[in-house]
């Protein structure tokens, strides 16, 4: 609008207003008009002004001048704060210069003032569950589906939010919707067998990602089915050439992952020289790429040729001494090598080419952090907090900032908050091994081993020289009950660390779980008599207790108590072997020598409830549990002694008035329902049973021991299975180590016609519980049928005959006792088995 229009404008409106004096209008009538029609000319102003900006915005950011662009928004909405056109353009102009915070407010508004924006609704959804939002970004996920039910972003993102919220069936049913609105979209499929891997599910995800290749041959599609098969060595041929194929189809900027795939491929099999060239030729043909200098120096450092690894790395950092890249590779080298004042050195050079450079400043944080906690040094952990806090502040969804934070978590014990940013780390950031390898760390405290197994074998996809993710993977191998895995991968671990003791104890352990005895003490015998610690002849102990040999692993435990006194595996181990010999006054006063230097640890006084039940002394034991329990509720073991107890003592009924009156008194308590649902249960009683399991959920939903009690008779019942894993999962997670809990997390999934993803948790349930404990041979009935379902008939049999045994065992030293109802199924499906075996040739 020109001068000379506004000032035309104004005359004719004092014109007007002289007229209508003139015909003698009163004068506050004729104010009153005359601000009228100057609001109605402000409003034609405003409008033509908030079009004006509006396009500028628009063009700027379709420019990619996205600073100019965020003004001209701004002052669209400093003429109409409702704008949600202009909300949602500068959400994506702040979203496109990485300043996340705002962009988040913006996409809020966008959304609530325009319903109808649904690509609005996904990105605030999809950032919320970033933000850690999980039901608000469900809400949006699900009105988006209500409004467009062909969405497929939307279903996964009602997936990902279901899934941090632990409902893992929910999730999978929302990922199976994506695939079915969009077949043929990469994305969906991806996600889903994702999904499918993380869970134990493999045999449904090879279709998918075969699909995929077929739907989308690129790098991407074949580099994720190579990763996929790569889990199964016999197929070794297959994955070597699907390697091949995705570096064939690998773009120019995807060249350096390719190599680097490939290449840790063939150093995970051994095949060293095959791993040289791969590299070397990536070298060659993405000429000055770190990435792959950095990863053929690890390769050398590795093989044990440092002069070579060192001189690559320090030759690539001399060729570009102004540039800040080269610096941070030179720190990520020389901390891989445990030099971290070297790394720090390094890092403070980069700092100085670019002071205000993020990664080094994100670097440096790192280090201080690594050098804070191994030092005890406050004021480096404090300054590695103000580096991170400030740039994510200014970009929260900084991959490295969000790395170097989450570390800070996990030192903290936040695990939940690391695991949060740990994924975002790797959503943006898919090919960074160390980020892969920490988030498998947290998942595995967590006690999700399956989701762990997938992130450290990604990890160790990327870079195979990660000695850490590989130890890792073995102790995740070996937890799941997958001990041959386990021996293997400890075992190369050994190859390049010989003296790594925990390692050596790891694959011992693995070797007598698969009864190699001989094996494991041949195993154990290589560490150095001057290296060795308690839990290496805790170690010895136990593997003399599995060859029936008393007096040298007595002698063992004995001098792994001596050299760590008060530890609850070693007095177990201990006590089970005094029971055995005779010698439980030993096992009681040890013990109670431990409950009295640590009178707060529910653990010790469970084992001195069991000690005292053995003695004979139940009113004590039962004290002792009740004790325990106080101590910590969560813990499922003395429930369930206390329960045993009471049972056993013919008190049931007067237990049950007891604790029902206990609930009237305290109805908020959790533990007492858990307690009477576990008397009801031994009556067998078990609606009453679940009932009471239910409440003690309801009133503490962190009660581990409540949810797998649960979980287990919803299965024996076949009632509601989605949430009986949903149950068992969560208890699982809460009780990582415990038997019971792995035994009804494996026997839900069986129930579910899971047999594959049972058996890994079935076994780790039998090789988690004593020889002696009254449940080891259900257990085995349900690993046994496990291995059935899932067509390996002979490791069904082999598990029966230790189960087998076992009876046979408790009948020669109690020929009068009645067997428990299982033995009876236990010895018919082994009879039935046998018949099959024996006629399964003249069949052939």
């Amino acid at each position: 609008m020109n001068r000379g229009h506004t000032l035309g404008t104004y005359t004719r409106l004092i014109t007007g207003v002289a007229h209508l004096r003139s015909a003698r209008i009163g004068r506050a009538q004729a104010l009153l008009l005359l601000l009228a029609c100057l609001a109605g000319f402000a409003c034609q102003g405003r409008e033509a002004r908030k079009a004006t900006h509006l396009a500028r915005g628009e063009q700027y950011a379709k420019d990619g001048k996205h600073a100019e662009a965020i003004i001209e928004f701004k002052n669209v909405l400093q003429l109409d704060p409702n704008s949600a056109v202009a909300h949602w353009d500068l959400a994506k102009s702040y979203l496109a210069t990485k300043k996340v915070r705002e962009g988040y407010w913006e996409l809020h508004e966008a959304a609530r003032l325009d319903p109808k924006n649904l690509d609005a609704k996904l990105q605030y959804g999809d950032i919320s569950r970033l933000a850690g939002e999980e039901e608000e970004a469900l809400k949006q996920a699900d009105d988006v589906i209500a409004a467009d039910p062909t969405r497929w972003a939307a279903y996964v993102l009602r997936g990902q939010a279901l899934e941090i919220l632990k409902k893992s069936e929910d999730a999978k049913e929302a990922y199976l919707k994506a695939v079915e609105v969009a077949p043929n979209d990469a994305s969906p499929l991806l996600i889903l067998a994702d999904y499918y891997v993380r869970t134990g599910d493999t045999k449904s995800a090879e279709p998918l990602l075969r699909k995929l290749t077929e739907s989308q041959p690129s790098f991407g599609s074949f580099g994720a089915l190579g990763g996929f098969l790569a889990r199964d060595k016999s197929r070794d041929a297959e994955t070597e050439a699907t390697f091949k194929e995705a570096l064939a189809k690998a773009k120019l900027e995807e060249l350096s992952v390719a190599y680097r795939t490939l290449g840790s491929f063939y150093y995970s099999r051994d095949r060293f020289a095959d791993a040289e060239r791969m590299l070397k030729e990536g070298v060659e043909k993405v000429p000055g790429d770190l990435d792959l200098i950095y990863a053929l120096a690890r390769f050398y450092a590795a093989r044990g040729d440092n002069a070579k690894a060192d001189a690559m790395v320090e030759e690539a950092t001399k060729a570009k001494p102004n540039e800040v890249a080269p610096y941070i590779t030179l720190s990520t080298y020389r901390s891989g090598k445990g030099d971290l004042k070297g790394a720090l050195d390094a890092v403070d050079a980069a700092l100085k080419v670019a002071p205000d450079d993020t990664q080094a400043r994100l670097r440096k944080a790192d280090l201080l952090l690594d050098l804070g906690y191994r030092d005890t040094n406050k004021e480096q952990i404090a300054e590695a907090g103000s580096i991170v806090d400030a740039i994510l502040k200014s970009d929260p969804n900084s991959p490295e900032g969000l790395f170097v934070k989450a570390k800070m978590d996990l030192a903290g014990g936040h695990l939940p908050d690391a695991a949060t940013e740990l994924r975002r780390t790797v959503e943006i950031k898919p090919d960074w091994a160390q980020a892969h390898y920490l988030l498998a760390t947290v998942l595995n405290a967590e006690g999700d081993r399956n989701g762990a197994r997938a992130e450290v074998s990604r990890a160790l996809e990327i870079d195979a020289t990660l000695l850490d993710a590989r130890r890792l993977l073995a102790s995740i191998q070996s937890a799941l009950g997958a001990d041959d895995l386990a021996v293997e991968e400890g075992r190369k671990v050994l190859r390049e660390a010989p003296d790594d003791v925990k390692t050596r104890i790891l694959v011992t352990q693995s070797l007598v779980r698969q009864r190699k005895v001989d094996e494991a003490l041949a195993e154990l015998e290589k560490i150095p008599e001057g290296k060795r610690d308690a839990e290496t002849y805790y170690a010895f102990g136990r593997i003399y207790m599995a060859m029936g040999k008393i007096d040298p692993a007595r002698t063992n435990l004995l001098r792994a108590d001596k050299d760590s006194p008060n530890n609850f595996e070693i007095l177990n181990s201990l006590l089970s072997l005094d029971r055995q010999t005779g010698h439980l006054p030993d096992s009681m006063e040890r013990i109670q020598r431990a409950v009295a230097a640590q009178p707060n640890s529910a653990k010790l006084e469970y084992l001195n409830g069991l000690a005292l039940a053995f003695s004979g002394k139940q009113a004590d034991a039962e004290q002792a549990f009740k004790h325990a329990i106080e101590l910590d509720p969560r813990d499922i073991t003395p429930y369930q002694a206390l329960a045993a107890l009471l049972a056993s003592s013919g008190r049931r009924d007067e237990s049950i008035e007891t604790y029902k009156k206990a609930i009237e008194a305290r109805p908020d308590v959790a533990g007492l329902h858990l307690v009477l649902g576990s008397l009801y249960e031994g009556g067998g009683d078990m609606q009453h049973a679940m009932e009471e399991y239910d409440k003690a959920v309801k009133l503490d939903p962190n009660l581990a021991a409540a949810k797998n009690n649960l979980a287990y008779l919803l299965a024996e019942k076949g009632q509601d299975l989605n949430r009986a894993l949903d149950l068992a999962q969560e208890a699982k997670a809460g009780l990582p180590d415990n038997g019971s809990a792995a035994d009804t997390l494996g026997w839900v999934l069986y129930k579910k016609g899971a047999p594959a993803a049972a058996v890994g948790y079935l076994r780790e349930a039998e090789g988690g519980t004593p020889a002696d404990d009254p449940s080891i041979n259900v257990i085995r009935l349900h690993l046994a049928m496990a291995y059935e379902a899932n067509g390996e008939p002979d490791k069904a049999r082999e598990t029966l005959e230790r189960a087998v045994a076992s009876l046979d065992a408790a009948k020669s030293k109690n020929p009068g006792a009645a067997e428990s109802p299982q033995a009876a199924e236990v010895r018919s499906m082994m009879e039935r088995l046998k018949t099959q075996a024996a006629a399964a040739p003249s069949q052939g």
